[in-house]
């Protein structure tokens, strides 16, 4: 792996030196937690607008939601371990998980919508997922 930028230093010094030490195998992951490790949970009652869920590092959401409805997700292998998951609410940094240990919570008093689900994404996705096996 690369060295650090200098940002990236920056972020991993915010964070418990644990935590940290994970940043040499999920970069990304762990850099993304020090840019929102100080700042406060979601008040109570907050709606958001975008819920994006990430499993494993990938450059798109693996679940996209718009207002409460369900815009795009993708159907993931049943053997697939994705040993990390992050939730960005409203372009913040707001849940990490790695290897089944919380990194990051910063929810408080997100209100998850209840989804709505377009029958053509359901099954486009379903085909989709289909055509990777």
């Amino acid at each position: 792996m690369s060295q650090f930028s200098a940002y990236e230093l920056e972020q991993l010094a915010k964070l418990p030196s644990e935590i940290a030490a994970l940043a040499n195998k999920y970069r990304v992951d762990i850099v993304n937690a020090g840019e929102f490790w100080d700042q406060p949970p979601f008040p109570d009652n907050y709606i958001p607008e975008l819920v994006e869920i990430y499993y494993g590092y990938t450059d798109s959401p693996d679940v996209f939601i718009r207002n409460g409805v369900l815009e795009d997700y993708r159907v993931r292998n049943l053997d697939d371990n994705t040993p990390s998951v992050a939730v960005q609410i409203d372009d913040q940094w707001a849940y990490i998980q790695i290897e089944g240990r919380e990194i990051l919570n910063r929810l408080g008093g997100v209100v998850l919508p209840d989804v709505i689900v377009k029958p053509s994404l359901l099954l486009n996705s379903v085909f989709k997922g289909q055509n990777h096996a």
